[in-house]
């Protein structure tokens, strides 16, 4: 495939992943939120999902072409990833939403949420500055062990076939054409599909691509004046594209409206956005890339970090709704 081909390719992905984001309302605090509160697990579902379509498409490509594709390697520091995944739910409580949702709402021309942006910067630019550790990464074990691959894809393989009643996409070609136009909203299995195989094959191919991944990267960059180390224009480009996707399922969907915020939530927006840049420097990647990456190549710090993440916010959804009852 050229490079081209190649280029084309990633921002198509790009796009349908900022389309899906904006309209599928992907975000672990809403998620957490409808498990904990409205006992409704839908959304945490269709997360396990994504990891596993990610997987499934992986996998095959890692081993099949090696030279482009690599699964995410791991990590040794499980209790730091702990309490950093704590840290990052933390953020994206007071924030409001996580990296994900952060997306959707500035997408929707919710502006507010340009402090967010703000705040992770900073988040990483203090880290970065006080505290930058190097963690010794090792390959994922589905690289070194073809027996763990095909047992972790036979595992993935039954799980996307035991969702495909909640996806329901074989013979809804008027139900996607709707939502292309805007008329019928993604269900979260919908949209966590083109997030799970579209995120994966760009994390594996291309690095850490994503808005947050390139404002972590250049924090860091301004404290080690190192300039040279990669290309800005692939995560720039990808970046773009994925914002043009969020914006357009926005206004397709008549969504899109510029609203301003207020003190208070400027301030969490701020706070949240700090707290969360900061996390996502001493852990690699924010949720979104333990979902579509980390996870689905089992890499052991992915894993302890997205546990950190969901029981912390769990224990605040639970602390807030029995503390409503009394």
């Amino acid at each position: 495939m050229s490079g081209l081909a190649i280029a084309l390719l990633a921002a198509f992905l790009c796009f349908a992943m900022g389309f899906a984001i904006r309209r599928g309302t992907v975000c672990v605090v809403a998620a957490t939120q409808d498990l904990v509160v409205r006992r409704r697990p839908d959304k945490f579902i269709a997360f396990a999902t994504a990891a596993c379509w990610s997987g499934l498409v992986l996998i095959p490509l890692a081993w099949g072409s090696a030279s482009l594709f690599h699964l995410s390697p791991g990590y040794a520091q499980l209790g730091q990833a702990l309490l950093f995944g704590a840290l990052f739910a933390v953020g994206a409580w007071i924030n409001q939403a996580c990296g994900l949702g952060t997306l959707a709402h500035l997408t929707g021309g919710r502006l507010g949420f340009v402090l967010t942006l703000v705040g992770w910067v900073a988040g990483a630019l203090l880290v970065s500055e006080i505290y930058m550790p190097e963690p010794v990464p090792s390959p994922s074990i589905l690289e070194r062990s073809a027996v763990a691959a095909v047992l972790a894809w036979v595992f993935f393989a039954a799980i996307c076939w035991w969702s495909r009643s909640r996806l329901r996409l074989l013979g809804y070609r008027s139900r996607w054409r709707n939502m292309l136009l805007g008329r019928a909203r993604m269900r979260p299995f919908e949209a966590m599909l083109v997030i799970g195989i579209g995120g994966g094959v760009l994390y594996a191919s291309a690095g850490n691509w994503t808005y947050m991944g390139l404002l972590s990267s250049y924090a860091s960059q301004l404290v080690t004046r190192d300039v040279s180390s990669n290309s800005p224009l692939p995560a720039l480009v990808g970046t773009m594209m994925m914002i043009l996707g969020g914006v357009t399922a926005a206004v397709r969907s008549g969504g899109f409206r510029l609203r301003g915020t207020t003190p208070v939530h400027a301030l969490r927006h701020a706070v949240g956005g700090t707290m969360m840049g900061a996390a996502v420097q001493l852990i690699p990647g924010g949720n979104g890339v333990i979902i579509v990456y980390g996870i689905p190549s089992i890499a052991p710090h992915a894993i302890s970090a997205y546990l950190g993440m969901t029981a912390t916010l769990a224990v605040i959804f639970a602390v807030m709704k029995y503390s409503r009852r009394e």
